[in-house]
């Protein structure tokens, strides 16, 4: 009995040494740690899930077996052969993941998706440095144009599917976490959880006479059950201007200035200037200022973000916070930004979720003048910065460009904003398929501007020859210094309630409704105060009780009349066996912009699905995915330019009137109201394909579409007996056709794993139709030198150039115009229309690559098929410095030369001559990541270095600093004038959490 005893316990005490204690952390194969991941000891009941760091502990012993499994990923077997700390890095099973897509009022399966939506996920986000949300699309999303700017605190222009209005609003709607908002600037990058674009009227319509310029869904992240986890990002880099313009010397600048003053003498009809010299340079010129050197720096900029996360089962909670500060490539142009989230969820019962969303930005920017660049090019190389006694040079004596330091140091702004965001929102669940939800968010900002003026300071540099005893007389106001303080507050809120109803019928029918009420209101007012003569201490002068104490402080101030906007939505998604789709949604706006019997309208669209991939026949196919879908329907625009009915008086308020002509006293009506002005409408169809193959390594998506705004907003010019200035009207139609290609391809080649993906756009804009005879073919682009450059016009693009047509050089070297209503002479019969800003053509390729700790990504874009206007160059008054190219091909007596005209100081005509190809293509990013091993960084769960380069290398065919130029249709878009160029920037990173 007692050998049996003993035997019992030796196997019950070898049982016990036999159990280990295994630990573990489970990753995705994009080294992100997996939650929830099941892990079970085969054969058995045993088993254990992952925390929020993936991590692990179970009871097991050598030779056991480990069955790993996680929705979306391959389940993986792990034997285990000794006691140790196990790394399991899961691989993703496409053809298993779900991807969950938010689209307006609700979220949908992207499987039975039936419209146009492309997501870019935060974890691309975060893998290098972004400034801007906006500038991470570029090249990411088909159909989706992205006019990148580098100036500091600039987003970018974003126009998804083509340009539908021209007077207009033409920005997407934003929303982020559930608030309606105009831009994205506030936002840090690191907080964004996806950004999803809808760009169709299937997905679009539910925003109603908000959606006709696309929008763009922002979800930032939350916290998820278990321990805290806190991560912090870092930054540094530096940047600089990616593509110089070489400009002309000193004594090339007076060899082709001199050659064009006797080009003059030689025009000049008054023999009695022959021998007149005054307009010429002398040949031993003292300086030789580069201009662009002198109002440039290296720019600076450095990046700090800290987020901590995690929850319980009653609480999750994520807080950020993210400070930005940057210095500008232009002197003294400076930007910091300090940004703060807290995100919270809260479990109340079974039934009862809240959550709150709250962004807080600080944002503070000493702005410059961009004409500067412009005048850095124009200036001469011969005037100096400052001469022998200190004193700003000046070429007041020769020409009329100013001294661009001497601009950027007098211009002494500061401009400070502070933008609140939250939303507050209430999940009531009433029966198991039926939820109700409220949403209350809310958005304000505060502006305050701050401009001093050093009008006596300013008044001397102008000119050497400026004494402070006639400054008096050469201005309307004397005051010698000028403080002007403008404060802005503008605020939106919105409430949300909506019923879903999600319910599947006999396992295959399933329906998801939505059914609600929105309202909004916005409004502002704005306050602005002067005070002359304010100290030039730097210390006082931005404060409004220094100065002249008998000057009124308050100039003028406003409240704004506030817009509301009530609104009714429906949707219903229906599917059968996620086989057969059909998608519906409906809005009806009522908006107080408008006038009574012009303020409500309905929106709507309806789109199908067919996933070819279910059907029995398709089972033995290619396809591990195909999806075909359509849709149709109609948007709005309601951000539209309103009449305003303007008034003049004669002559000291006086008209001459009656058959005798007598002064008689009065006013005039110039401008008149159309009171049938409302939203613009767009109609949209599009039909898509889907597909995936070759066990999910080739993905992609197919789409074409036609975007109509049947009731474009243009301008109306009655005839000049009627006395009335132009005025808007919905009188146009525009066009916009295109297709969008996206394809991916993602595999695993032994320890590499690697992506290309790429996406192509084409896109073609046209105003088809004008239903007025009195529509008024406005002109634009104006180069400020008397000059304009663009014009709309049925059969032509938005934004499209009309200039002379420069066909040849003669034989004194003056160029040579078409004359196209030949009538001998050079005329505005003679314009021609020569293409649009707007390209035809824009793509994206991405290539990332993950080889054991390393990882390598590449991001490229470009656009073909659009126009650039080389203002700068065009803007010539006479004396102004020239490239080092024209100056090199310029036409001589003895060099004639069919490229470059004679030396001239004419203002020239807009011609082609000066019109460029907008085609560019740039690599965007290069980044070269490492990640620590897990036992060289035992107390952090991820230690990630990476350098990147931003904008490294460019191809393009325009000659001045950036092909990028963003703006109105009708104003300097597409034509580089005042513009910011394009930089390129090199940064040093880290990522960590622990």
């Amino acid at each position: 009995m007692k050998n049996q005893i003993l035997i019992c316990l030796l196997l019950i005490y070898n049982s016990v040494m036999a159990q280990q204690t295994i630990t573990g952390t489970i990753y995705s194969d994009n080294n992100m740690p997996l939650p929830g991941c099941n892990v079970l000891v085969k054969g058995t009941s045993k088993g254990a899930l992952t925390d929020f760091d993936g991590r692990f502990t179970i009871n097991t012993q050598i030779g056991d077996t480990l069955v790993v499994s996680y929705l979306g990923f391959k389940t993986k077997e792990i034997v285990i052969t000794k006691s140790i700390d196990y790394t399991i890095y899961m691989e993703s099973n496409a053809s298993e993941l779900e991807q969950v897509v938010v689209v307006g009022y609700g979220t949908q399966r992207k499987s039975i998706l039936t419209s146009a939506v492309t997501t870019v996920k935060g974890g691309e986000l975060s893998r290098e440095p972004i400034i801007n949300a906006s500038q991470a699309l570029q090249g990411k999303a088909a159909g989706v144009q992205v006019i990148a700017s580098d100036a500091p605190g600039q987003a970018s222009t974003v126009i998804i599917r083509g340009l539908g209005t021209i007077q207009g609003g033409r920005e997407p709607l934003y929303v982020v976490d559930g608030v309606l908002t105009n831009n994205i600037n506030n936002i840090n990058t690191l907080d964004i959880l996806t950004m999803n674009i809808l760009k169709d009227a299937a997905s679009l319509a539910i925003y109603g006479n908000r959606g006709a310029n696309g929008v763009i869904i922002i979800t930032t992240k939350r916290g998820k059950t278990g321990k805290m986890e806190i991560s912090f990002d870092s930054y540094t880099g530096y940047r600089d201007i990616l593509s110089r313009v070489k400009l002309a010397d000193a004594g090339s600048f007076v060899t082709y200035n001199n050659e064009a003053a006797l080009r003059d003498l030689r025009n000049d009809d008054d023999p009695n200037n022959d021998n007149d010299t005054s307009g010429f340079f002398f040949s031993n010129q003292k300086y030789n200022t580069n201009w662009l050197d002198a109002i440039t720096r290296t720019g600076r900029i450095s990046n700090y973000n800290l987020s901590i996360s995690g929850g319980s089962e009653k609480i999750h909670s994520f807080f950020s916070a993210g400070f930005n500060k940057e210095e500008g490539i232009l002197i003294g142009n400076n930007f910091d930004r300090l940004t703060l989230r807290s995100n919270v969820d809260y479990k109340i019962s079974e039934k009862f979720n809240f959550s709150h969303n709250v962004n807080a930005q600080l944002a503070n920017i000493t702005p410059k003048g961009f004409n500067a660049f412009t005048n850095a090019y124009k200036q001469s190389p011969i005037v100096p910065i400052r001469d022998e006694e200190g004193r700003f040079g000046s070429s007041s004596a020769f020409n009329n460009v100013s001294n661009p330091v001497k601009d950027l140091f007098f211009q002494d702004e500061k401009q400070k904003f502070f933008k609140l965001q939250g939303a507050f929102k209430l999940d009531y669940k009433i029966i198991e398929p039926l939820t109700f939800t409220s949403r209350f968010s809310v958005e304000t900002e505060y502006g305050r501007f701050y401009n001093f003026e050093d009008r006596l300071g300013s008044f001397l540099a102008n000119n050497p020859a400026n004494l402070e005893s006639n400054f008096e007389g050469g201005i309307e106001n004397p005051a010698k210094t000028r403080l002007t303080v403008t404060h802005t507050n503008n605020y939106r809120w919105f409430l949300d309630n909506y019923f879903t109803f999600n319910k599947t019928f006999g396992e295959s029918h399933t329906i998801k409704t939505t059914l609600g009420i929105t309202s909004e209101e916005s409004g502002g007012e704005f306050l602005t105060g002067v005070r002359n003569n304010v100290p030039l201490d730097s210390n006082l002068r931005f404060n409004l009780n220094t100065g002249d104490e008998d000057d009124t402080q308050l100039s003028s101030g406003s409240f704004s009349v506030s817009d509301k906007l009530y609104s009714y939505i429906a949707r219903v998604n229906y599917d059968y066996d996620s086989k057969y789709l059909f998608n519906a949604s409906f809005r009806r706006d009522g908006s107080s912009k408008f006038q009574p019997g012009k303020r409500f309208g309905n929106f709507y669209a309806v789109s199908v699905g067919w996933v070819l991939t279910k059907e029995d026949f398709m089972q033995d196919g290619w396809f591990d995915k195909l999806k075909l879908r359509a849709s149709y329907g109609e948007l709005g625009n309601q951000n539209v330019p309103f009449n305003v009915v303007t008034a003049t008086t004669g002559s000291g308020g006086f008209f001459p009137f009656g058959p005798n002509q007598e002064l008689q006293q009065g006013i005039t009506v110039t401008g008149t109201i159309n009171e049938d002005l409302t939203w613009e409408r767009t109609n949209e169809f599009d039909v898509g394909l889907e597909f995936a193959l070759l066990n999910h390594k080739l993905s992609g998506e197919l789409d074409y579409y036609q975007r109509t705004n049947t009731n474009a907003t243009l301008e109306v010019q009655l005839p000049d007996v009627f006395g009335f200035d132009p005025f808007n009207s919905h009188v146009g139609e525009i066009v916009n056709k295109g297709a969008e290609v996206t394809l991916n391809w993602a595999d695993t080649i032994g320890a590499v794993k690697y992506n290309l993906g790429g996406s192509f756009s084409f896109n073609e804009n046209e105003l088809t139709k004008v239903t007025s005879p009195f529509f008024n073919e406005q002109q634009g682009g104006n180069i400020d030198n008397g000059q304009y450059t663009k014009k709309v016009a049925v059969g032509q693009p938005l934004g499209s150039f009309f200039l002379y047509n420069a066909i040849g050089i003669d034989d004194r070297g003056e160029l040579v115009y078409e004359d196209v209503n030949n009538n001998g002479i050079t005329d505005e019969g003679d314009r021609k229309f020569f293409g649009s800003y707007i390209p035809k053509y824009f793509f994206g390729l991405n290539l990332g690559v993950e080889y054991k700790n390393f990882d390598f990504s590449v991001d490229t874009f470009g656009n073909l098929g659009n126009k650039v206007y080389n203002g700068k160059k065009a803007q010539r008054f006479g004396n102004e410095n020239i490239e080092e190219s024209v100056f090199n091909n310029r036409w001589t007596s003895g060099r004639p030369s069919n490229t470059t005209p004679i030396a001239s100081n004419d203002v020239p005509l807009s011609s082609n001559y000066y019109l460029e190809s907008g085609d560019f293509f740039r690599i965007n990013n290069i980044t070269l990541g490492y990640s620590l091993p897990k036992d060289v960084i035992s107390i952090f769960s991820k230690v990630r270095i990476y350098a990147s380069a931003k904008n490294p290398f460019i191809f393009k065919r325009f000659s001045g600093y950036t092909p990028e130029l963003p703006g109105d249709p009708l104003g300097t878009a597409g034509i580089e004038l005042n513009a910011y160029p394009t930089l390129r920037s090199f940064y040093f990173g880290i990522n960590t959490s622990f």
